[in-house]
């Protein structure tokens, strides 16, 4: 245990020393800051701590809808953009050297050198190398706390998932890059398998999603597709879906997504746990937080067509397959290392 805390250091150290990594942790303050700057008063919204003010009935201070949009900046954009994407490139970009210098000759001689595991040794510089992402999520997510506690009263320890689950997503990413390194001892060949994965899956979780979409959601709003009117639909009547070949689309479309890591899923996660209202968040989408009419309410058959495609994948089993994944990932690249000859 001793070993694996020095080599978890030690990459931290290394991580630390790059100047990527003060960069991304200054940018991923400047974005809290302004996530920060964004406030509500008797009027409507504030940005920049009071300099812009919009009025708004339906988002006024302590109101429902002003928690829901403060909530879901960060769920539907913060969380799937910023730190989902290009917080885990840059991280990918900076902790790519990690495992391909390790194993060089030379430097994997002198680690070997000392009475040690080599799985410890291997553990110890992957978890090691999860720091990056870490340090530039929790700060994050512990001023976002502070910011919805201090505005709305309410402290909502729930935002803290964001830490685990984008660490994961990024876990998922970074273990094909540490298997191909430690194969090929290549960082670029790692750094190409990598994104090749994680395109692979964003492109299956895009194509369930819209197909999911099609086969429940917009038959369930009333919406038929129709090619005879220049808008391409008509409204009619809700039925549960479109029919038998786009059922069996989806599911042959879930069952590609289901063995590969899910990349895409953090911000729809944490709007299945995070709940300040007996509604949730599940369903909601910024813009139609921001601007909703509050002179018409959207029926509630389409609220609940929505809810329940926000819903359609338990949190655990998501979570479960993915790690599932990792875990086949990143044990062959430990056996492929304990089992090598340097």
């Amino acid at each position: 245990m001793r070993t694996l805390g020095i080599l978890f250091v030690d990459s931290f150290r290394m991580l630390r020393s790059q100047k990527l990594f003060w960069v991304v942790l200054s940018l991923s303050g400047l974005v809290a800051l302004l996530y920060a700057s964004l406030g509500f008063n008797e009027d409507g919204v504030t940005l920049f701590f009071g300099l812009l003010s919009f009025d708004h009935e339906m988002l006024q201070a302590d109101s429902d809808g002003a928690k829901d949009l403060y909530l879901l900046i960060f769920t539907n954009i913060i969380v799937p953009w910023w730190l989902g994407v290009i917080a885990i490139v840059l991280a990918l970009i900076s902790c790519a050297s990690i495992f391909p210098e390790f194993v060089r000759k030379g430097s994997v001689d002198l680690a070997l050198s000392k009475p040690r595991l080599r799985i410890t040794l291997f553990m110890g510089k992957y978890l090691g190398s999860l720091c990056f992402v870490l340090l530039q999520v929790f700060p994050f997510t512990l001023i976002v706390f502070l910011s919805f506690g201090l505005r709305f009263g309410e402290w909502s320890f729930a935002l803290f998932w964001a830490v685990p689950l984008v660490l994961l997503v990024f876990s998922y990413v970074y273990a094909m890059h540490v298997l191909v390194s430690v194969w090929s001892g290549s960082t670029v060949l790692g750094l190409l398998a990598a994104f090749s994965v994680w395109g692979l899956a964003v492109l299956a979780e895009w194509t369930e999603f819209m197909a999911f979409r099609y086969a429940y959601t917009v038959p369930r709003i009333g919406i038929e597709i129709s090619l005879n009117n220049a808008e391409g639909y008509r409204m009619g009547d809700a039925k549960d879906n479109a029919g038998p070949g786009m059922v069996a689309f989806h599911k042959v479309a879930n069952a590609v997504r289901t063995p590969l890591p899910k990349t895409r899923s953090a911000g729809n996660q944490m709007r299945k746990l995070i709940r300040v209202s007996e509604e949730g968040l599940a369903g909601k989408t910024v813009l139609g937080t921001l601007f909703q009419n509050p002179e018409e309410s959207v029926p509630v058959h389409m609220r609940e067509a929505q809810r329940l495609e926000d819903l359609r994948h338990p949190v655990l089993k998501d979570v479960g397959s993915s790690v599932f994944y990792e875990l086949i990932v990143v044990g062959l690249a430990g056996w492929i290392f304990c089992r090598r000859d340097y």
